[in-house]
């Protein structure tokens, strides 16, 4: 049996290159939105919305233990805020956050102290890293000094191998595991991030 497709040659070409413009704007379709830039996020009033500086310094208490009930949380809040000369506090499921947002001298031992030798029966100071903007001063025994900015506070800094040592004693933020707090005597920190400041 022959078939004829004269009579429809003119109907299946306009079928087969309206199939193939489809296909192919399907095709680069999602290309060209991927490479549209995405919009700024926008605030209430229309502008684009600007990344907040951060405080200048945060305290992070990692516990672990009761800390749902509500004869827990404010137990928690009344020790810290009060050892905490004047910072902000935020209350996490695992995590006490202490930020001061100004240059301020950080009670650090005294903020640790207050979690660490808490007399709830279920609550336990696991570890306490320190965040902050300052300046590094090397010694020439390679030994490292970590000085709050603004301030007369100061700790010594390990840093690790695998961080650059920042040069010429410019602001930078670091971001530091607190050592000795479970001890009685002097606070030390070593460092798991420095960046520029600002």
């Amino acid at each position: 049996m022959k078939l004829r497709f004269d009579r429809n040659s003119s109907w299946i070409r306009t079928t087969c290159v309206r199939t193939c413009i489809g296909a192919t704007l399907l095709l680069f379709a999602p290309a060209a939105s991927s490479a549209a830039p995405a919009p700024a996020a926008q605030t209430a009033g229309g502008s684009a919305a600007v990344k907040a500086d951060p405080p200048f310094a945060r305290v992070y208490l990692a516990i672990r233990g009761c800390s749902s009930c509500s004869h827990c949380r404010t137990s928690i809040r009344q020790m810290v805020r009060s050892n905490s000369g004047g910072g902000e506090m935020r209350l996490g499921d695992d995590q006490v956050e202490v930020r001061y947002a100004t240059p301020h001298n950080v009670p650090l031992r005294d903020v640790i102290r207050s979690l660490a030798e808490s007399r709830l029966h279920d609550l336990t100071l696991v570890d306490v890293l320190f965040e902050a903007g300052g300046t590094i001063a090397l010694a020439g025994d390679g030994s490292a000094t970590f000085a709050l900015a603004g301030t007369g506070q100061s700790f010594p800094l390990v840093i690790d191998r695998s961080l650059s040592r920042p040069a010429g004693g410019g602001p930078v933020r670091v971001t530091a595991v607190v050592d000795g707090w479970r001890k009685k005597g002097t606070l030390s920190l070593t460092a798991r991030e420095i960046r520029p400041a600002g």
